[in-house]
């Protein structure tokens, strides 16, 4: 039995078995040491070399400095990517200059997050570094969004979410991946990123209100692509919005309960209701949000980093027949510092924890950044290896 890409993508996201284990990798950074030995490999060139003209014409949204090219998914041979044919022009990014106090720095309008270009520290290129947060109190938040829009007043109404644009998008990438249409606005980032965590901690006790009003504005937004995203007939939705750092959240359980999980639940819900399924990007620790975060609807996670703490074995035994997982495979110790042979034991642990039953993707815990070209091409051979059904892992 030999799936397309949207069978095996269906099939395990459903917790079944699919033909293989499928593939889903965030991408190269693209200023890090890694995307300059693929984009200089033979391997870049043999990949490129196989893509249809019309496929490469597409346009793969650049995200956090992520490549995400067709190329580069092809290379790894993925089988579900966050890639829609509106990309980031279903919402209109307004950015001016900061204030005095930040030069050379940009303001985002909407969540008050201050940006700065500068040289990634290896390589030189250009990164989008965050600075900042400006909305530290309910007065600068109304006077940007009285100025400049709420951020539902940012939505791009111009965009014509047909089904035909979403079909054709769909069977132009078909030979190499399946889709996932992406929201735009990360709840919990924006929050405690453009009003500083100890503001957001400050509000949750002394003026709850304003951290709900702020939530409130900030998903109406991504439940209005959500809707229109359902009329294009998209089936799944892929949302990032990190919760963790090293060992732990970066809010407490009560906090996340509270003043976070809410707005997911009506994401997951409205997802749900429109028979799609959302798969969520989260870095960091999440063990203990995330049956929360299945209880209300979450049909994927992706990430999973070891480096955090992340117990993948004990997610899988536990919440393993209610959810997917996506990922998991340490891409922050072992593939940068690890052998070769230590990448590939590495994609047979998480292989063998996560993959029997079906309901696991393989793939880095994150973007790939400064690992040496030997652990990638190892990780790539590991993962091709080890991914057919039934599960070898001798």
């Amino acid at each position: 039995m030999v799936l397309s890409k949207r069978e095996r993508v269906i099939r395990t996201l459903e917790l079944e078995e699919p033909d293989i284990v499928p593939i889903h990798y965030l991408g190269f950074e693209r200023t890090g040491i890694s995307n300059q030995y693929f984009e200089k490999s033979d391997e870049y060139k043999k990949t490129k070399a196989s893509i249809e003209e019309e496929v490469l014409k597409i346009k793969f949204s650049v995200l956090q400095g992520t490549t995400g090219s067709i190329t580069e998914l092809r290379f790894w041979k993925s089988d579900i990517h966050g890639i829609d044919p509106w990309g980031l022009n279903k919402f209109k990014l307004k950015t001016i200059k900061a204030p005095p106090e930040y030069p050379d720095c940009l303001i985002l309008t909407y969540d008050g997050r201050i940006w700065k270009l500068a040289p990634q520290v290896d390589t030189g290129l250009t990164y989008l570094w965050y600075e900042d947060g400006y909305f530290r109190t309910p007065e600068i938040v109304h006077e940007y969004w009285d100025k400049y829009g709420k951020p539902i007043d940012l939505v791009n109404n111009r965009i014509n979410y047909s089904p035909q644009i979403w079909e054709n998008f769909v069977n132009t990438l078909s030979k190499y991946l399946y889709p996932m249409a992406t929201l735009p606005i990360t709840l919990h980032e924006s929050l405690f990123e453009g009003m500083t965590i100890t503001r957001v901690a400050y509000y949750m006790r002394k003026n709850p209100q304003f951290i709900h009003e702020v939530m409130t504005e900030f998903n109406k937004v991504n439940l209005e692509i959500i809707k229109r995203l359902a009329e294009a007939g998209v089936d799944i939705v892929f949302y990032m919005d990190d919760l963790g750092m090293k060992q732990r959240s970066i809010l407490s359980i009560e906090q996340f309960k509270e003043f976070i999980l809410p707005y997911y639940k009506k994401i997951y819900q409205a997802c749900k209701k429109n028979s799609m399924f959302v798969v969520q990007h989260s870095c960091g620790y999440i063990d203990k949000l995330l049956p929360y975060m299945v209880d209300a609807g979450l049909n994927g996670i992706q990430a999973l980093e070891p480096a955090a703490g992340v117990d993948l074995a004990h997610l899988k035994e536990k919440l393993g027949d209610r959810v997917a997982f996506l990922g998991g495979i340490d891409g922050s110790n072992i593939l940068n510092f690890g052998t070769p042979k230590d990448v590939e034991e590495e994609v047979k642990r998480c292989i063998k924890v996560a993959a029997h039953s079906g309901g696991y993707f393989a793939g880095p815990s994150h973007n790939i950044l400064n690992a040496p070209w030997e652990n990638i091409l190892a990780l790539r051979a590991a993962i091709e290896k080890y991914r057919k059904y039934p599960l070898n892992l001798n």
